[in-house]
């Protein structure tokens, strides 16, 4: 027989409270093994009580470390491998790092990077551009006048966000989703994969749970992570 009656008032109000957190974390689960977003109503209950012991806050992700700047740079520009660059913006870096470059060093230089491109895509490059960021004459290809572009350093493109194609930001936003699992022991699923990311400042990439999905499966596809068995958790595989 329950002995409920012989508890106060109040200790019964604060039981019932207790059990119905408990209830809402169970919901909140729910919502993100689904794969959908939590509804705000929601989101400011947990977060407000924190009765899960801090699993439903996002974690506290420090920015990765960047590698060697160049002295250009600011402190809010992105940084990328140069070899997970689009082709425009390695061929305008390697412009800006030559000041003027001969066609068929220009090649050689795109294809030291991104060895998949062939000549045609490069020649369409400055086609493409030829009046706009780039001058071609018969001393070879240059930048306009005024005209800034990304900078090559070190293996890497260093840029503001002004400078950049959405690819560009996109490869910076996977950076920052194997930099978010490299930091997680059991996995994440996408819903709080994106949550984690919306929660930072450092990350101002468009950012939705749609594009986190299209990262993890084309990276997936890349054999940088996978997932887990039915847990639908990924896992960092590999380097960073």
């Amino acid at each position: 027989m329950s002995n409920d009656f012989q508890l106060p008032p109040e200790a019964k109000a604060y039981q019932a409270f207790l059990n119905w957190l408990e209830e809402a974390k169970k919901v909140w689960i729910l919502f993100e093994q689904e794969g959908v977003q939590v509804p705000e109503s929601l989101r400011r209950v947990m977060d407000n009580n924190n009765s899960d012991g801090g699993q439903t806050r996002p974690m506290a992700l420090r920015p990765p470390e960047h590698p060697s700047m160049p002295s250009e740079a600011k402190s809010d520009w992105y940084w990328i491998k140069a070899n997970e660059a689009v082709l425009m913006t390695v061929v305008l870096a390697i412009i800006k790092q030559e000041k003027i470059i001969s066609t068929k060093d220009l090649i050689t230089k795109v294809k030291k990077i991104l060895p998949s491109q062939n000549e045609g895509s490069i020649y369409n490059v400055g086609a493409n551009r030829e009046g706009k960021d780039i001058s071609r004459a018969e001393d070879g290809w240059s930048l306009k006048e005024g005209i800034d572009a990304p900078i090559l350093y070190e293996g890497y493109i260093w840029a503001p966000k002004r400078l950049l194609q959405k690819q560009d930001l996109a490869a910076f936003r996977r950076m920052a989703v194997r930099h978010l699992l490299a930091s997680s022991s059991d996995g994440l699923q996408i819903m709080q994969v994106y949550r984690q990311l919306d929660s930072v400042n450092w990350l101002k990439t468009p950012l939705s749970k749609d594009l986190i999905k299209a990262d993890l499966f084309a990276m997936k596809e890349d054999k940088r992570v996978k997932q887990q068995g039915n847990s639908k958790k990924w896992i960092l595989i590999g380097e960073k």
